[in-house]
């Protein structure tokens, strides 16, 4: 990681941001998160941070603490840990809300060659995974900012939607907020995020983790990133007023319970309503919660990647029989017409041959099947993320699947995910992808 990072420091790219950054490290494969003295070892005169494969966690050098006003005397934000040395000083590892607000600022860069730069290259790497239309789950006031203007500019050519984070919900009052798209941009929602990550061992939980991250004691169960349900009340109630749609992160089961507890009193008053809100990732929801989704007309937006990514470590911090029950896609199935899969890029890579694996085959790293009822077919994997994907966004009158008068977006792959043996189906990829009937990206040779 070290090296990694040292050779990001060498290159050109450090100057769009300031950082030393590099994303996707992981403590369960590596024993523990980096601390301010490995990452010392990239530098002591630029900040550098690491960022953790969910997004949940990061951690920074002595320098990167110092730029961000961390010492022994800042108190833990509310929703976040500042993990600390025995002196009280920050050890460097960051978490939740303590991490976010930073990290987000860190890794972005804040000129307009900046942000054309980084966005060319995303943009670049999503149509060479087949997408026609990207999600982004969780836009920050200067992210819509920097999305906006680069639509104004001509840049996309594949649709690109965003969700704002509740944070700049002002921003679902304006003009961009819409069903139609303008230069292939729009907001489409609004994001609340409720809780953590499982593999982080943040997610919120009615019942503990058996094995607590360091610093915690038995008992521990993740925690709130926003503790007081009349506080996410009061959000569900102005996307209802307004005819939001929103996406809520909820890991864990306590975090469901929030949200449906929050959501609750709306809902009530107007059922009948086609909001298509969205439960996102799912991975210790409980099963009875897929009646409540069911109920409420929420859509679950799982993520069975994490059956490969964290499978066995799974079987570790919450017991081989709760993991079998990660991101259940075939019990969701049963209670609902639609459900919808992601990478939630870039903890994984955006690879839609990738979900389709994991979605089929449910294997760990270490080949066991990790919930074998809760597989699905490859025809309910591929409607996933077609014309499943194209309904959660209010779509699929245009897109998700081939129809006369859809429009043209369609990927060529190497293979027939229908008929290719299905523990076959990630070394399929993508060989052209085509927008509205113009090819806008083709794989070379």
């Amino acid at each position: 990681m070290v090296d990694k990072l040292s050779e990001f420091a060498a290159g050109p790219d450090v100057d769009q941001t300031g950082w030393i950054f590099g994303l996707g490290y992981d403590d369960a494969l590596l024993g523990r998160h980096p601390d301010r003295d490995d990452l010392d070892r990239v530098s002591t005169e630029l900040p550098v941070i690491a960022v953790h494969i969910s997004g949940h966690f990061s951690a920074m050098n002595s320098v990167g603490l110092a730029k961000v006003g961390y010492t022994a005397a800042t108190p833990d934000p509310e929703g976040g840990v500042i993990r600390r040395r025995e002196d009280g000083e920050p050890n460097g590892t960051l978490e939740e809300l303590a991490s976010i607000p930073h990290m987000l600022a860190a890794i972005n860069p804040t000129t307009p060659e900046g942000q054309l730069y980084f966005m060319q290259r995303g943009l670049a790497m999503a149509k060479s995974y087949g997408y026609t239309t990207a999600h982004e789950g969780r836009a920050f006031g200067f992210n819509h900012d920097a999305m906006a203007s680069l639509a104004e500019e001509g840049v996309y050519d594949i649709d690109v939607l965003s969700y704002i984070d509740y944070t700049s919900k002002d921003i679902l009052d304006g003009p961009w907020h819409s069903r139609d798209y303008r230069n292939r941009y729009r907001v489409a929602g609004l994001k609340i995020t409720l809780d953590g990550s499982p593999q982080g061992r943040t997610a919120w939980r009615t019942v503990p983790y058996l094995l607590p991250p360091d610093g915690q004691e038995p008992g521990y169960a993740g925690y709130p990133a926003i503790p007081d349900t009349s506080d996410v009340a009061a959000l569900f109630d102005e996307a209802y007023a307004k005819g939001w749609q929103v996406l809520c992160h909820t890991n864990g089961d306590a975090a469901a319970d929030q949200m449906f507890a929050a959501m609750r009193p709306a809902h009530e008053t107007s059922p009948e309503q086609d909001r298509r809100h969205v439960l996102v990732h799912g991975q210790l929801i409980r099963i009875e919660q897929l009646d409540t989704c069911a109920e409420f007309g929420v859509i679950p937006s799982l993520f069975p990647m994490h059956t490969f990514y964290w499978g066995d470590w799974y079987d570790q911090i919450i017991g081989p029989e709760a993991a079998q029950k990660i991101s259940p896609t075939r019990s969701a199935l049963n209670r609902m017409p639609v459900i919808t899969s992601h990478t939630d890029a870039p903890v994984a890579l955006p690879n839609l041959m990738q979900i389709l694996w994991s979605t089929v085959n449910r294997l760990s790293r270490s080949g066991k099947v990790m919930g074998p009822d809760e597989r699905l077919t490859p025809l309910e994997a591929l409607k996933c993320i077609t014309i499943w994907g194209a309904y959660q966004h209010f779509e699929e009158d245009r897109k998700g699947s081939l129809k006369e008068g859809k429009l043209a977006d369609l990927v060529i792959l190497s293979d027939n995910p229908l008929t290719i043996d299905p523990l076959e189906l990630n070394t399929i990829t993508v060989l052209e992808t085509i927008k509205e009937g113009s090819t806008v990206w083709r794989r070379e040779g």
